[in-house]
């Protein structure tokens, strides 16, 4: 539900009690509203919940807050202060650079295996420090991650869960991570010789490269544990080899 004329100018006289300003309002999701915001010159993102689930599901909703708030990665925004006021209920959190991943693709931005590579290995070394906390991100998909042309974030975990199954026998980030992969490959020149007729078979990649990929996706034997996928890709990619 998108935030009338009203509600707006509610929301900047509350945000004003806590020395925020509304600078303009960034993106509109299906559970609530971003804005940016700033504060003595800094500026924040501040994510604003529906009304409606504020009122259903208000407990589950602070889970987010809860799991930001163990989580200390230069690639994961920090949460500044939880919101709760007037009719109000969100999180104000760093705003992290780069634009989505999403946003470059739509804009046909053509990647590098290069930028692939290193946009894979920083992305595996988050799922592996959120793995160690016991946390799922769940939600793992380009809309979510923010890319410089050097530095990876992952953002929104609106989803995350605090307990990790690891020997379950479906793992959304390690789906979501193949996913990830396949779609940048997809604007990848170097590796996708046709768009017309895309698929993982038609990739130019190593045999080891192709089978981490598989793994992650379901196609082969999936993986049970982060150190495992950090081990495989870092094997098959970073060092070059067969």
């Amino acid at each position: 539900m998108r935030l009338s004329g009203s509600r707006i100018r509610t929301l900047c006289g509350t945000l004003a009690l806590d020395g925020f300003a509304l600078v303009k309002p960034l993106a509109q999701g299906r559970f609530g509203s971003c804005f940016l915001v700033s504060r003595d010159a800094v500026r924040y993102v501040l994510k604003i919940f529906n009304r409606n689930d504020v009122k259903r599901r208000k407990e589950k909703l602070t889970r987010e807050s809860k799991l930001l708030k163990k989580i200390d990665h230069p690639a994961i925004p920090k949460l500044i202060q939880v919101f709760d006021r007037d009719g109000f209920y969100g999180l104000v959190m760093e705003q992290m650079p780069g634009q989505s991943l999403a946003d470059l693709l739509e804009w046909d931005y053509a990647f590098s295996k290069t930028e692939i590579t290193a946009i894979m290995a920083q992305l595996i070394a988050v799922m592996e420090y959120l793995a160690a906390l016991n946390i799922s991100h769940r939600d793992i998909k380009t809309d979510n991650m923010l890319w410089t042309g050097e530095q990876l974030s992952l953002i929104d975990f609106g989803t995350a869960s605090g307990v990790l199954r690891l020997n379950s026998r479906f793992n959304p980030d390690c789906w979501g991570l193949g996913d990830v992969f396949l779609r940048l490959a997809a604007n990848c020149d170097e590796m996708a010789a046709s768009s017309n007729n895309f698929s993982l078979a038609q990739l130019n990649l190593k045999p080891a490269q192709r089978e981490v990929i598989e793994r992650l996706l379901y196609i082969k034997r999936p993986y049970r544990n982060s150190q495992a996928v950090t081990e495989d890709f870092n094997h098959a990619w970073l060092k070059n080899t067969d």
